[in-house]
């Protein structure tokens, strides 16, 4: 998969090189079971009308630069996101930089410069997308603001036990320790990486502080161990071969 990182300095020249693409919007912070639906239908349409599949997200979040000293509360940082995307079988990964300025940017223009005008033949979103000034762009407002031969898709919401899955719904889980449903809505366990020198890497939300069974993958290898949560930030471990180098990656399975 290509990843390409796109700001207004370079958009022009992406722009007169871009292929043409199926092209699912969206932040897909932890890449959820809803967000997985959004890029299965881009790569049906991608697969109908013969063109790559890409996807179109922002990076900072929007939040953290609108808002002064506004701390997101990430599920999993971009690197960890490209990974998930790239087994849902994208091919290119456009990561727009969100500034001040592009906030500004209207509607039909962020559509006309940042999606039809990196090669978006086929548009899919979901229902509750968002984009533009002020969030004034609506899924059901694209058609309107592209030319009719460019088709959109808008995903129904996908829902489990009567919530649309979200990542603020796994967020809220996470609060609550109710690890076995973040399963249901991830479809694997929630995923963290931790340094045994630093602690959990940046840009990941943990369980409340507690007491938790988890796995630990490292090397090709897994293994069962105990977590305890200090903090937002801090964690130990039961682990019987820490090595003060190592990045493990923990998937975190239930609240002792």
């Amino acid at each position: 998969m290509k990843v390409i990182y796109v700001n207004d300095a370079n958009l022009r020249d992406l722009q007169a090189e871009a292929p043409d693409v199926a092209m699912a919007l969206g932040n897909f912070d932890g890449v959820h079971l809803g967000h997985q639906k959004v890029v299965e239908t881009a790569r049906q349409q991608a697969m109908k009308h013969q063109l790559s599949l890409a996807v179109l997200s922002f990076s900072p979040h929007p939040k953290s630069v609108l808002i002064p000293g506004f701390e997101v509360a990430y599920l999993e940082p971009i690197d960890q996101k490209i990974e998930k995307l790239e087994q849902l079988g994208v091919n290119i990964f456009y990561v727009v930089e969100f500034t001040k300025e592009l906030a500004k940017v209207k509607a039909v223009d962020f559509i006309q410069q940042y999606v039809v005008g990196l090669g978006a033949k086929e548009i899919i979103c979901g229902f509750d997308y968002t984009y533009g000034a002020k969030a004034s762009g609506k899924a059901e407002t694209i058609q309107q603001q592209v030319p009719p031969q460019i088709g959109v898709t808008v995903v129904e919401e996908l829902k489990w036990q009567g919530q649309k899955i979200s990542s603020t719904l796994i967020r809220k889980y996470l609060r609550e320790c109710r690890l076995q449903e973040i399963r249901s809505l991830l479809g694997d366990y929630y995923k963290t990486r931790y340094s045994c020198k630093n602690g959990i890497l940046p840009n990941y939300s943990i369980p409340n502080i507690g007491k938790y069974k988890i796995l630990i993958e490292r090397d090709g290898s897994i293994s069962e161990a105990i977590a305890m949560v200090n903090s937002k930030r801090k964690i130990l471990l039961d682990y019987d071969n820490p090595t003060f180098d190592s990045v493990l990656t923990i998937k975190w399975l239930e609240k002792i």
